[in-house]
């Protein structure tokens, strides 16, 4: 599944900053506003900085402390990452956790904010068609942005909402007005462009936004960081192989021409370069069709080989969802690859 942000712009923090809010207790449920929310958790709302890229985070109350929360994939590219909250304050982090089947991150923190409350029974306590708000830092601009919609799906570890939140709200809480409890963590959008049927492009593309619910998180696993973050290297290097890939059929089914330039990733360059030098040579039919064969037999090798290996040594259940995934995506590459090779041996 591919996962992309919908750019939107909603109202930030104009005239929060005069808003008089009383703390409720804990446990109200008396309704609060997105902007007042914004005042009474105004330091439990969490800026992610990590290296040209940014990310949301909050503080929330589970079991008997307060942790800082955020997406598994927003830690996973957060080498070296800074944490701040909205009055600028820098956070130290301790010992981390993901949580199993869910992109969820926790962290200790030394965070003094007013934490969050999690709803527990989300399907018992929430509705579709509820009001919602996602509260971070969209864009990476560093304010807090107040995106505001509605509840619309609701499944075991998921909810589905309709408002747009944007790059930089990963990690972001979900927040049912009603209650002012958090129900989930803004993690990933879907884009529809074509219909499933016809395979025609749609239009208009189908957008749905999802949030991993915290209270169906059963388990969590502690964190090794330099492991978590070797773990986080080799996925990507197998995501980007596999755009690589993709690429690569794009361009050959274009026009059946490869532009060299365009394919410059190490595990599959050099065989690019020394398949179009050997084209560009005079063979016999014969001798161009074994090329191109051993060749495209070197690609469908290439598109198992990586994630086979990956399997022995990504151990995080966030990492092995996402090598699933990848395996998929792999498998459909490959089965291409196979059908060019029997289209060729049948051209014979």
């Amino acid at each position: 599944m591919k996962i992309i942000f919908l750019a939107a712009l909603f109202a930030g923090l104009s005239g929060i900053a005069s808003a008089q809010v009383p703390p409720p207790p804990m446990g109200s449920t008396t309704a609060l506003s997105a902007p007042e929310l914004v005042k009474l958790y105004r330091n439990s709302l969490i800026f992610v900085d990590a290296g040209g890229g940014a990310g949301s985070g909050f503080l929330a109350a589970l079991g008997k402390g307060n942790y800082l929360f955020t997406n598994a994939h927003v830690a996973a590219g957060a080498k070296n990452a800074g944490f701040r909250t909205l009055e600028g304050e820098k956070l130290q982090t301790g010992a981390a956790s993901v949580a199993v089947g869910h992109d969820i991150f926790l962290l200790q923190t030394n965070a003094r904010g007013r934490p969050l409350e999690i709803m527990q029974h989300v399907d018992e306590h929430a509705s579709i068609g509820d009001e919602i708000v996602v509260l971070g830092n969209a864009e990476g601009a560093g304010v807090i942005n107040t995106i505001t919609g509605k509840l619309v799906g609701l499944g075991p570890n998921l909810v589905e909402v309709d408002a747009p939140f944007q790059p930089g709200n990963s990690g972001s809480p979900i927040i049912h007005l009603q209650s002012g409890k958090v129900i989930g963590v803004a993690t990933y959008l879907t884009v529809r462009k074509y219909d499933t049927a016809t395979k025609e492009p749609i239009k208009d593309p189908v957008v749905r936004r999802f949030g991993y619910r915290l209270d169906s998180v059963k388990t969590w696993q502690p964190v090794s960081w330099p492991a978590f973050f070797a773990q986080a290297d080799e996925l990507k290097a197998i995501e980007r192989l596999t755009e690589d890939l993709i690429t690569f059929l794009e361009d050959l089914a274009r026009d059946a021409k490869v532009t060299r330039d365009r394919h410059t990733n190490p595990a599959i360059k050099n065989r690019i370069d020394a398949w179009l030098t050997a084209k560009a040579r005079r063979l016999s039919p014969a001798d161009a069709q074994s090329v191109d064969q051993n060749f495209i037999a070197f690609l469908k090798v290439t598109s198992q080989a990586d994630v086979t290996a990956a399997r022995q040594r990504l151990t995080y259940d966030y990492f092995q969802r996402a090598l699933a995934e990848q395996q998929k995506e792999r498998a459909q590459i490959a089965e291409i690859f196979s059908q060019i090779i029997k289209e060729m041996r049948n051209a014979r």
